[in-house]
């Protein structure tokens, strides 16, 4: 495949300030990890900054023509259309890189994804700073692959998916990177075989748990616990990975319990086989019925024969089999020269739904004012996947009916009662119109139980 050329385009998108622009609009949306933060207004697209921003971001069309021989290397790259208007590819940014995907990707039906995962995955790489030669497994939007050709001096972006290589070559151009990148169709577990041994391998794999009755996008389907291609990485990167210089860099969601997520035991045996040190955080948690609902969601144009309750119910009957109560969301960082160690950090909340709340007698109103502020900042930083089942009204609901999640916290004295049945009971008008989408309150009620404990006002037991 013959590398995009951008010609001046790079340039032009750095000194207009382009990835500036797509921070600007995140920060003003509070959505810290949204891939595609909106913007209330369209701005006059009187300047070529603010024109391209437009044009590549949200898909508007130039309020004029931009000039000639811009307008040419934007249709050769595929950014625009014959005519000058949006094309086969939109762009966004985080931490500075530029990335690429496939426009119909806005309405669920494209190739290429770029989610809060992703973002979250940027992150951990940029932290790791990996060195030597690098390979991403499954690149997608390339935004991974080029967060590791910043520090890596060759990085290869494998993937099954030609729209996913496009948009990776395309990234990697975008952000000038195009030297230090190369792509690679096929199945890595089949038939990827390095010449020499790696020093770096990274993956955000699907992990989403699907039903075996139900069809799902390969790009999210993890088979019947989610972790099926996970497993089957964690067993393949030892034979990769230089021993001496190794460092494997994931990123996974997990059905769990308190003691952590399903993977953990394939997770210590690699350690174990492979001399690794590992680190596994859980940045955020959730319940197995908000990750049914994001499934069902999802599922339910691959299963057009089914109703919308039937594949809801489908999937709620395959969690909970698992009997598991969380739903993890990890990091990992593995690194080569260790003892086989694996630590687990959760950083998600104090309280789960399975917690039995009771009331703390006498806390004072100041701290229900506390425990407020205190959810509101943490309500920037939800659990990934809420955005596309919860909106901000869920968030702002949950505030509103602080005073009746008090009055039942208290109203079940001292025998209490778990934070699922509290959602349940004050939300129950939303349970009833929407049994799929208002399974975002329980994300938001267990974040506002957990302010409230931090604050004082109540106290959670593990239900036995």
């Amino acid at each position: 495949m013959t590398a995009p050329d951008p010609g001046p385009l790079t340039d032009l998108l750095r000194r207009t300030a382009f990835a500036d622009r797509v921070e600007h609009a995140r920060r003003r949306s509070g959505l810290p990890w949204e891939p595609w933060p909106p913007e209330a207004t369209a701005p006059p697209s009187h300047d070529t900054g603010t024109a391209l921003w437009n044009l590549l971001h949200h898909g508007r069309r130039p309020g004029r023509g931009l000039d000639t021989s811009l307008a040419e290397r934007l249709t050769a790259l595929g950014l625009t259309d014959d005519t000058g208007g949006p094309g086969r590819w939109e762009v966004t940014a985080f931490r500075g890189l530029l990335a690429a995907r496939d426009r119909a990707g806005r309405q669920g039906a494209g190739n290429v994804y770029i989610g809060e995962d992703s973002l979250r995955f940027v992150d951990t790489i940029l932290r790791a700073r990996p060195t030597g030669r690098a390979l991403d497994v499954g690149c997608g939007s390339g935004i991974t692959t080029c967060a590791l050709a910043l520090t890596c001096t060759e990085v290869t972006g494998a993937d099954l998916q030609q729209d996913c290589l496009d948009a990776t070559a395309l990234t990697a151009a975008l952000n000038g990177l195009g030297d230090r990148v190369r792509t690679r169709q096929g199945d890595f577990f089949q038939s990827h075989s390095p010449g020499d041994t790696l020093n770096c391998v990274v993956a955000n794999l699907p992990y989403v748990p699907v039903p075996p009755s139900l069809r799902y996008s390969a790009a999210g389907d993890g088979g019947p616990d989610g972790l099926d291609l996970n497993r089957r990485l964690l067993r393949r990167a030892v034979g990769l990975l230089d021993p001496r210089d190794g460092l494997l860099i994931t990123r996974f969601q997990s059905l769990g319990d308190a003691s952590g997520p399903l993977l953990l035991p394939e997770i210590e045996a690699f350690a174990k086989e492979a001399g690794h040190d590992v680190s596994v955080v859980a940045d955020g948690r959730t319940v197995p019925e908000v990750r049914a609902a994001l499934t069902a969601l999802h599922a339910q144009r691959h299963n057009p024969e089914l109703r919308p309750a039937e594949v809801l119910e489908t999937v709620d009957a395959h969690m909970r089999r698992f009997e598991q109560p969380h739903y993890f969301a990890c990091g990992m960082v593995s690194r080569s020269g260790g003892t086989g160690r694996v630590t687990f950090t959760d950083l998600s909340g104090t309280l789960s739904l399975g917690d039995v709340l009771t009331a703390v007698p006498g806390a004072r109103g100041e701290a229900v004012d506390a425990a407020v502020r205190l959810y509101r900042g943490r309500a920037l930083d939800l659990p990934d996947g809420f955005w596309e089942i919860g909106t901000g009204d869920d968030v702002a609901v949950t505030e509103q009916r602080l005073p009746a999640l008090l009055a039942a916290v208290a109203d079940a004295g001292p025998a209490g009662l778990t934070g699922r049945d509290l959602a349940r009971g004050v939300f129950a008008d939303r349970f009833e119109a929407d049994p799929l989408r208002s399974r975002a309150l329980l994300v938001t009620t267990e974040l506002m139980t957990g302010c409230l404990a931090d604050k004082g006002l109540m106290e959670g037991n593990s239900a036995q």
